[in-house]
């Protein structure tokens, strides 16, 4: 990769005992719900998911600067990510909690005001019961399973506690999750679509949200009143038809470590996995398994250094990861340069994980706490 001055300036700035660092863009963020945005009517409304961090890509400072463009609404998994986003969201914001709520946890949604999803009897019931309680009627989110099997509530449930529903809680909205949306020709979608209709039938007046991120790319019938995109805010999606139709939110950065001179019949790593057939000029950078880069990714993906495209060789180890850095400049090769884990467009952070034959959220996400994240745009803009 060829270091453009915005992240040289970015990484000159990074303690040098720090190892690895992620840059996240949130004007990117921006662009890419203003984006989804102009793709949808008026009416839809954007809900953004932030659980698992954002997705590894942190969120505390993406739901504020969502909340400043106008986003009111935010999916998380679990109470405690509810719990960390309502600190610094305004009250207006809605946090709603996709695992639901538990016996003797009705009292933090009303303290915090979080919004359960009501994902079966049980949870509804609860609910319910918590209203009649306190007299007044609860928001509430419905999730109904329209074919995925996972969470929601069946039909039969849904007709079956249909009056104590409506006669308790306020529905936000009703919701569904579709199975197979990055697989446009697949016959369960149009099924799951016929499914959730015909429940929006009973719900009449309440509003609906079928699609995430995928879902959405299936076109105006999946939209409804609201669409909740989560990896689409953040540069990428799981169809290879859509891969670079989002702008990337963020890039990885990893120092050097060490620089071994190899000869012919040296190996590297645990394993010997890798021989050298040559002289070899070997980086180890400072990123590892412990740090989200798996270790079955071993002898795949590459970096950048200097102009060139370098590939990793060996196995991947807790903490590091070695790269056959012969064909760079010999001035580029200096204990604590950064080596670029992606490349602008043309190797992105999306494009990286479908080398690596997996999503890119599952390699964002496992990014812990020793990838420094570097934020730029304006976090502060209201």
């Amino acid at each position: 990769m060829i270091m453009n001055n915005e992240f040289s300036k970015i990484l000159s700035g990074v303690k040098p005992y720090i190892l690895s660092v992620a840059v996240v863009n949130l004007d990117n963020v921006v662009k890419n719900y203003e984006k989804i945005k102009g793709q949808l009517p008026e009416k839809t409304q954007i809900f953004a998911v932030l659980k698992a961090d954002a997705y590894g890509f942190g969120a505390i400072p993406i739901s504020e600067r969502l909340y400043s463009e106008g986003c009111r609404g935010f999916l998380v998994a679990t109470v405690e990510e509810g719990l960390e986003i309502r600190k610094n969201l305004p009250h207006d914001a809605h946090i709603f909690i996709l695992s639901g709520l538990f016996a003797d946890t009705e009292d933090i949604f009303i303290r915090h005001k979080l919004t359960p999803v009501l994902n079966n009897k049980y949870q509804s019931d609860l609910w319910i019961n918590y209203a009649k309680k306190l007299n007044k009627k609860l928001d509430a989110v419905l999730h109904v399973d329209t074919g995925i099997s996972r969470n929601g509530a069946i039909f039969r449930e849904v007709q079956d506690n249909f009056h104590g529903i409506r006669d308790n809680l306020n529905l936000v909205f009703v919701m569904s999750h579709l199975a197979c949306a990055d697989t446009p020709d697949h016959p369960l979608n149009k099924l799951q679509l016929k499914r959730f209709k015909d429940i929006m039938q009973i719900f009449k007046g309440v509003k609906g949200c079928l699609s995430a991120t995928n879902g959405m790319f299936l076109g105006e019938d999946y939209f409804f009143d609201i669409v909740r995109p989560g990896k689409a805010l953040y540069g990428f999606s799981v169809r290879e038809d859509k891969v670079g139709s989002m702008t990337p939110v963020m890039d990885i950065f990893s120092r050097i470590v060490q620089i071994n001179y190899l000869k012919a019949g040296d190996s590297v790593g645990y394993g010997a996995t890798f021989t050298a057939d040559r002289d070899v000029t070997a980086i180890t950078i400072g990123m590892g398994y412990a740090d989200g880069f798996m270790r079955k990714f071993s002898g795949f993906g590459h970096g950048f250094l200097g102009r060139k495209k370098i590939p990793m060789i060996g196995r991947i180890s807790m903490d590091y990861i070695v790269l056959d850095a012969s064909e760079v400049e010999e001035s580029q090769l200096k204990l604590g340069n950064w080596v670029a884990l992606t490349n602008d467009d043309d190797y992105t952070l999306e494009k990286w994980s479908l080398e690596l034959n997996t999503i890119p959220h599952e390699i964002a996400c496992r990014f812990g706490s020793r990838v420094k994240k570097i934020y730029v745009g304006d976090k502060s803009a209201r």
